[in-house]
């Protein structure tokens, strides 16, 4: 085992395609692109907290697990954080020394805090490491906004017969666009009361420290690496829909903002949604009548604990488990644990391994996970 180096590439880009990305298949311009960014271009990395490759006796890479470094402050306190990604072993070595190794190598890193997003397997791996699985952080909500098709896709993407679907599409089409008319509280998103702007990258690093202000461990911004990861989000999601958005009260005063990447006629996937305690139903308003102005059937997000009060309120919001996928943390430290357990930690996707899934799997046309 060693750290990763560029060299490294082409054989990661054969090995990421022999595991995720569909069989032999050569691997795409795209992908290269994005392993390359995330594994050796992106504004955290740090030579003391590399990505690591795993060598079998010949020299030959089968194992890889990407590292990206990130800064949180815990009660004002510098804590380093290493996110984990794109762990993958040779197929069929998976469960074998060289992922051990790997996530061993990483989990006795320099790091304060890992965390990962993981499987079933991922779960008990880091557990057995001995590591945690944050339940809370790991729940998930879903507004359904055109409630039909949602259901729709939802029997498509569970292999439903084609023929059973194509006759049930232009029943779905019209019961959503019957259904606002007759029962506009339930199935028409409500207008906000909040005005909106765009939200640049320097306007979330000036105003994350106060709307933190109440959780003991926090993201540390700066605007280029934001800037960086807005940039990369937005060329994955495509011209128009990678949505960020401020939220201004009649006042002037900021009420929060959010940032989502729209998929009309799909599930529209909320990165971070920040608000006053007092402005948060508002905040959520705004965004559910946005992507449902803009054709979305649905949105999904990861559970804030200081959203919930407020979610559970609205009408057809649903809460469940991030679709398989587990909130994974490990630390030498009990108060980092603690503040993540109690629901005291701003972690949104824009910190964990979400975003990093995404861009990998919009590289090559695949749909991000479905939530």
């Amino acid at each position: 085992m060693r750290p990763c180096v560029e060299g490294d590439l082409p054989r990661l880009v054969e090995l990421y395609w022999r595991v995720f990305g569909g069989g032999n298949g050569l691997p795409g311009a795209a992908l290269t692109s994005q392993l390359d960014q995330l594994l050796f271009r992106h504004p955290w990395r740090d030579d003391r907290l590399p990505s690591l490759v795993y060598e079998d006796a010949h020299g030959r890479v089968i194992g890889c697990l990407g590292v990206v470094p990130r800064r949180f402050s815990l009660d004002g306190r510098p804590i380093q954080a290493a996110v984990s990604h794109t762990f993958m072993v040779e197929p069929g070595r998976r469960a074998g020394l060289a992922g051990l190794e790997l996530l061993q190598a990483f989990l006795t890193g320099p790091q304060d805090l890992s965390l990962a997003e993981g499987s079933d397997l991922s779960r008990k791996l880091i557990e057995a490491s001995g590591g945690w699985t944050s339940v809370l952080y790991s729940l998930a909500w879903t507004r359904p906004l055109r409630p039909a098709r949602h259901a729709l896709s939802i029997l498509r993407r569970c292999g439903r017969s084609p023929a059973v679907a194509w006759i049930l599409a232009p029943v779905c089409h019209a019961a959503d666009s019957i259904a606002p008319l007759l029962l506009p509280k339930v199935f028409r998103p409500p207008t906000s009361r909040l005005t909106s702007e765009p939200l640049e990258p320097e306007t979330l690093v000036e105003l994350l420290p106060a709307f933190c202000a109440r959780r003991s461990l926090c993201p540390e911004y700066d605007p280029a690496s934001l800037r960086w990861l807005f940039e990369r989000l937005e060329q994955r999601a495509g011209p128009g829909r990678f949505v960020t958005t401020l939220l201004r009260e009649p006042s002037g005063r900021v009420g929060g903002w959010y940032v989502y990447c729209l998929n009309p006629g799909g599930t529209s996937s909320v990165l971070q949604v920040v608000a006053r305690e007092d402005a948060t139903a508002d905040v959520l308003d705004h965004l559910f009548h946005h992507a449902w102005r803009h054709g979305a059937l649905a949105l999904s997000g990861q559970l804030d604990p200081d959203a919930f009060p407020a979610l559970s309120r609205k009408l057809g919001v649903v809460l469940h488990q991030h679709g398989g996928a587990w909130m994974l943390m490990h630390s030498r430290h009990c108060e980092v644990l603690d503040a993540i357990h109690r629901g005291d930690a701003f972690l949104t996707r824009l910190e964990g391994e979400w975003w990093i899934t995404f861009l990998l799997s919009r590289s090559e046309g695949r749909r991000a996970r479905a939530e």
